[in-house]
């Protein structure tokens, strides 16, 4: 019986366990009694429809993620607007080697992109169904993305994954691996069992899975941070939602924090210009380099801009 406590007790204070418990006394404050309790319900059936039907997809290993490399370097592209001064030349080069793609880069039609990281959709809304739906169907309508190797967030708070999984919304068959989160703030973990850090954005969790999957050279485009403009919407609007129907918008201000489409994306308040800088030191500590590819974007004051004599070619 000793024993049996000590183990409850251990994992019940795992960093896990409390970051999803502070992360369940945010959304109760948030949403008040009756919509938490339906948006735990919406969790919980998620999840266990996740688990029920994974069948339908071929769910693959961290070293089948790193025998899907072609290349040791690596070009993890966002969705900022710079995307669409790229050259023809330059897209070339980007598909000489590996194209690694997170959130609403599916959008694009330029590239076949190797592996594709999702993590949060409409987070904590209870009008999920349209803007998964919308963004799989984006995924499942785009040839660039047949062979694609889409790596997802694993666990009960894994909202958007669950459900595209549970629901089976992505394209039957296709190849996925599950990654857990490290629940707490500080360098990228050298492993993908020690969970990949999500600090100040999604962008944290693709470098951190570049790092742990082995690639040496990790340069990333599209991040460009000064701006909140996306490649996808009209030059002159940022992502908005729809609260009546569920589905994103465009907008001049971001729905839900507030930035104007020329204002400084809000990672940058959040901290992800010095923690890309934090994590330059300790990737090249290990022999990894990290770069930015827009010269103008606001990481080219931390990072290296990536060099290649005719990249404007």
């Amino acid at each position: 019986m000793a024993d049996l406590s000590r183990r409850l007790v251990r994992a019940v204070t795992t960093p896990g366990a409390r970051f999803a418990a502070r992360t369940q006394i945010n959304q109760w404050h948030a949403l008040g009694p009756v919509r938490y309790a339906r948006w735990n319900t919406m969790l919980a059936d998620a999840w266990l429809r996740d688990r029920l039907n994974r069948r339908r997809y071929r769910t693959t290993s961290e070293d089948d993620v790193r025998a899907a490399r072609i290349s040791d370097t690596v070009f993890v592209f966002g969705s900022g607007a710079s995307l669409n001064e790229l050259t023809p030349a330059e897209w070339t080069h980007f598909a000489e080697h590996d194209v690694f793609g997170f959130n609403a880069f599916y959008h694009q039609e330029w590239i076949r992109t190797g592996f594709h990281l999702l993590r949060v959709g409409v987070y904590g809304d209870l009008r999920w169904q349209p803007f998964t739906r919308e963004a799989a169907a984006t995924i499942a309508s785009n040839p660039h993305f047949r062979d694609t190797l889409f790596i997802l967030q694993e666990g009960f708070l894994a909202q958007f994954s669950n459900q595209l999984l549970g629901y089976g919304l992505l394209p039957a068959g296709a190849r996925v691996f599950r990654y857990r989160s490290a629940r707490e703030d500080g360098p990228p973990t050298r492993r993908f069992a020690d969970g990949l850090r999500h600090t100040a954005g999604t962008l944290a969790d693709a470098v951190n899975c570049a790092y742990c999957a082995g690639w040496r050279r990790i340069v990333l485009v599209g991040v460009d941070l000064y701006d909140s403009r996306y490649f996808y919407l009209p030059p002159e609007r940022t992502v908005g939602f729809d609260p009546v129907s569920g589905t994103l918008t465009v907008a001049e201000r971001n729905y839900w924090r507030g930035q104007r489409y020329d204002e400084p994306h809000a990672t940058g308040r959040l901290g992800v210009v010095s923690l890309m800088a934090e994590w330059r030191e300790v990737l090249s500590a290990d022999g990894v380099e990290l770069t930015v590819y827009n010269p103008r974007s606001l990481l080219a004051g931390v990072l290296p801009v990536y060099a290649r004599g005719d990249r404007k070619a």
